[in-house]
């Protein structure tokens, strides 16, 4: 990841960042290969060009001639003044389970000659650090082999004993120069903008260099090959994906890239070979359980495989029921990546997509559907029964007492103090809370007969209390929530999870006063707002310090993955053709970000909430990705 002009600008930048070395965060391996071409004896012009603290140089930037993404990234370089052509392939392949990347170059047929030289600039650290010139570091590489002129050739390199070994090898005749240098302070200006160390240390083997004539076509290739033990064992491996869900329409190209993009997202864990998660986004977060469960149904139809998608939440079961019901205490509870009171509601709103709204059908009396089925049962008992220690069932709703914790996915904290609490009644986890029962009730004779009684009184009695005290009469929208005195009435996107639901809260009249508001405060080209702009606590802009951000992460800030429960809010509500003219222009600005944008072929976590909408956050997330997928799929499928 990076941007079109190759200047690394954060840690995060890179050719090379991988998951691949049994780590449980991924490892940033390779910035990028320090290319120069020889303009006269003694004199080399680079073709990329670095900031080491005084602004980075032009040279590079100057011989671009244009960058495209599709298929591949692709840079083409204008040298000699003009006369040579000479354009580089960037790729990922994989080689008998190892992950690898490919640079390709080829200069056109009436291009005058280029002499290439290739250093590759290793950082081989944890994502999250920086790396700086140590001893440690084994800078030796070796030849493999003795092929025979004009053959490829491979070399070795093992830097650290605990990791792989990489092969470099290069497809066409070459000279090679040992260097073992350490190329020291790369400087990245957002990470000093964002007050983090920004200074960081390369180390590069050799230098390669490659007599280029007209036509001329090479390759240089990276494989990183592991130890079979640490192979076997691997925690984290990406998984192949089936066919999407096939789609028609003004958007069947980007829905197919978009599909493409999730194969990113999912791992399988190798120590447990049925256990799937989904990366949260890239480069910087884990596997989540809310960010899974939000992001499974655009998945699932990525893989067109609901089954698949079943399975996975058979796998996280255990987890969600151990950290939410079987810990006591709220630290306990709050340290680990399922610890969300609404994840178990989120897994049954997954399931019920699966089971109700997938296009390939499951069959609701397989053994596990009812296995699925009978989990979410027991997890609403427990709920009733006392068992999650911050919650309460009252006879107003799902009520989440107050702690040090944030309640849902609104959960940047400062200083341990959640910045936007929503203790109480939040509108997303109670209409996710009735859903569930709806759910249960409607489409399942297994139901134990008490826990029908319990769910079938409970929402006759609860339901229409709770949506009495959660109206905001004077500006007519859905409350954010309520702490069992006073209405929350911020208008924010939660109250979509109420809006979207088969299971009717409100009026008609009300639902739709709500959706007016929310089009006209919260829509905007890259997703929804977290705050309205009329609210005096609404931040425009997601910048500055960590704290700074943090205070404006969920208080207005677009995010895009709502896009998908606003859609389907929108299609119960409203005539079909009124949902495609409101959301063409967002679909639109999407496909440009995905295109052109950030870490092309992915959407961003978040954009500012001001104009001109910047780009903010992780250059890539899943349920980004997955919920834009999943609206274009239900305008085209379910009211076409």
């Amino acid at each position: 990841m990076g941007s079109w002009d190759r200047v690394p600008r954060r840690k995060y930048h890179g050719q090379w960042i991988s998951r691949a070395l049994g780590r449980a965060n991924p490892e940033h391996l390779l910035l990028d290969i320090l290319e120069r071409h020889l303009v006269s004896e003694g004199q080399e012009e680079p073709l990329v060009d670095f900031d080491f603290g005084h602004g980075p140089g032009n040279s590079g930037v100057s011989l671009l001639q244009s960058f495209t993404d599709r298929p591949h990234p692709r840079w083409i370089y204008l040298l000699n003044n003009g006369k040579s052509e000479l354009t580089r392939t960037f790729r990922f392949f994989t080689d008998k389970g190892c992950e690898g990347i490919e640079f390709e170059y080829e200069l056109s047929p009436k291009s005058s000659p280029v002499v290439l030289s290739l250093e590759p600039l290793f950082t081989i650290r944890n994502v999250h650090a920086l790396a700086q010139e140590n001893l440690a570091l084994d800078g030796t590489i070796e030849k493999i082999g003795r092929p025979k002129k004009g053959q490829a050739m491979s070399y070795s390199f093992k830097p650290y004993e605990d990791l792989g070994t990489f092969n470099l090898t290069l497809s066409c005749d070459h000279g090679m120069e040992l260097l073992g240098n350490w190329y020291r302070n790369f400087f990245y200006v957002e990470e000093e903008e964002r007050g983090y160390p920004a200074k960081e240390d390369c180390f590069c083997p050799a230098r390669f260099q490659v007599k280029m004539a007209p036509e001329t076509k090479f390759s240089l290739r990276f494989l990183l090959v592991e130890e079979k033990e640490k192979s076997n064992s691997n925690d984290i491996r990406k998984h192949g994906s089936a066919s999407p869900q096939p789609l028609s329409g003004e958007h069947s190209d980007f829905f197919h890239a978009l599909s493409q993009s999730l194969n990113s997202y999912v791992y399988q864990d190798f120590k447990h070979r049925q256990f799937e998660g989904v990366i949260a986004g890239y480069p910087w977060f884990s596997a989540w359980a809310r960010d899974t469960f939000i992001s499974l149904p655009g998945i699932s139809l990525s893989w067109n495989d609901p089954k698949r998608a079943m399975q996975l939440l058979q796998s996280w079961a255990p987890n969600v029921e151990r950290q939410l019901f079987e810990k006591k205490s709220e630290a306990a509870i709050l340290d680990l990546n399922c610890s969300g009171l609404d994840s178990p509601l989120l897994w049954g709103a997954a399931l019920r997509f699966l089971l109700e709204e997938h296009p390939v059908k499951t069959p609701k009396s397989s053994p596990l559907a009812r296995e699925l089925v009978a989990t979410l049962e027991r997890w609403i008992l427990l709920f009733f029964q006392g068992e999650c220690p911050l919650v309460e069932i009252t006879d107003f709703g799902f009520f989440c007492k107050r702690g040090s914790y944030a309640t849902s996915w609104m959960d940047a904290r400062v200083d341990g103090v959640p910045v936007t609490p929503r203790h109480g009644y939040p509108i997303d986890i109670n209409a996710l809370f009735f859903e569930n029962m709806d759910f249960l009730l409607r489409n399942h004779t297994q139901l134990k007969a008490g826990a029908a009684r319990l769910f079938k009184n409970y929402l006759e009695k609860v339901c229409g209390t709770y949506a009495a005290n959660l109206w905001v009469a004077e500006r007519s929208f859905i409350g954010d929530g309520h702490d069992g005195l006073n209405l929350d009435g911020s208008l924010r996107p939660n109250q979509l999870w109420a809006l979207r639901s088969k299971f009717e809260m409100f009026s008609r009249e009300q639902s739709l006063a709500s959706m007016k508001r929310i089009t006209e405060e919260l829509l905007t080209p890259l997703g929804l707002r977290t705050l309205s702009p009329e609210d005096s606590r609404y931040k425009g802009q997601y910048r500055g310090d960590q704290a700074t951000r943090d205070h404006a992460y969920h208080q207005g800030t677009v995010w895009p993955w709502p896009i998908g429960i606003y859609t389907e809010a929108a299609l119960k509500y409203w005539e079909v053709s009124k949902v495609k003219a409101t959301l063409a222009p967002v679909f639109a600005a999407l496909e440009k970000h995905f295109y052109e944008e950030g870490c092309i072929g992915q959407i961003s976590e978040i954009f500012d909430g001001n104009q001109p909408y910047t780009l903010r956050g992780a250059p890539a997330q899943a349920w980004s990705v997955a919920e834009t997928l999943r609206a274009l799929w239900l305008i085209e499928n379910l009211k076409s």
